[in-house]
């Protein structure tokens, strides 16, 4: 098992990272300090992706009243299991009027992957949260089009340990046809963009992208249909989207 953790504190001003542990392949380089109040956290992985028995245990702590950005540095690749699977499990903690931006790259299922993925997000009443999973079809250059054996995804996000928002996405190789009707819709690529704490969102138009936003009693959900992992990635990290009062209205990517 591959284990990382982070925990994040506000010091003499600012957000710092307080305390990290991490095994191989995880690394973590020097945080960025940026103009706006963020402190970005990003983490590295020296394997070329998660290959069959890897197993990945992420953890982040953010204290009261830390603005932190996590960051990765590239496309998260699963590679072929044969009759094994790879694993990754998450956990966020985000403390009193603590803000995270977690948006990390899309991943690719590689032919003959089976992946499955957990993440519990457990936040306060106060804090603000902007987190995205982007899942592509997979190789599509390469002839592998839904290729894959098996993904499956499931997100949970809890305000004062209740649920309140659950993803869940569980994909078997064979059992339906992907780019149909209920599933991809045609596209090859696909998005999903969770925002708590704010008053409203809007999204551009963007050419060769379907999306949609929907309100809930707890926040706001995009989802999105592309045929560019890129574009979904672009759309979605960044800041053409309009955020009303927001503390995360500029960001400087």
């Amino acid at each position: 098992m591959s284990e990382l953790s982070i925990s994040t504190a506000f010091q003499n001003g600012k957000t710092v990272m307080s305390d990290c542990f991490f095994t191989s392949p995880f690394k973590i380089a020097k945080p960025f300090y940026r103009d706006n109040g963020y402190t970005e956290v990003m983490v590295m992985c020296a394997s070329p992706g998660i290959l069959a028995g890897d197993k990945y245990d992420m953890r982040f702590d953010l204290s009261d009243n830390t603005k932190t950005i996590i960051s990765e540095q590239s496309y998260r690749k699963l590679y072929n299991t044969g009759d094994n699977f790879s694993w990754q499990n998450t956990q966020i903690h985000a403390g009193e009027n603590a803000a995270l931006y977690y948006v990390p790259y899309p991943v690719i299922p590689f032919a003959g992957s089976r992946f499955r993925s957990r993440t519990d997000i457990f936040l306060h009443p106060s804090s603000k949260l902007i987190f995205s999973e982007i899942f592509t079809c997979g190789r599509d250059g390469m002839g592998e089009r839904f290729a894959f054996s098996e993904y499956s995804s499931r997100t949970t996000v809890y305000i004062d340990d209740k649920p309140v928002f659950l993803d869940n996405s569980r994909l078997l190789s064979g059992e339906a046809d992907f780019s149909g009707t209920g599933f991809f819709e045609g596209y090859s690529c696909q998005g999903i963009l969770f925002l708590y704490g704010f008053d409203n969102v809007s999204l551009p138009e963007s050419e060769g992208i379907e999306a949609a936003v929907s309100k809930s009693s707890v926040g706001f959900i995009i989802r999105v249909l592309g045929y560019s992992a890129n574009g979904l990635y672009r759309l979605l990290s960044n800041p053409h989207l309009s955020i009303e009062k927001s503390t995360f209205s500029h960001f400087a990517r």
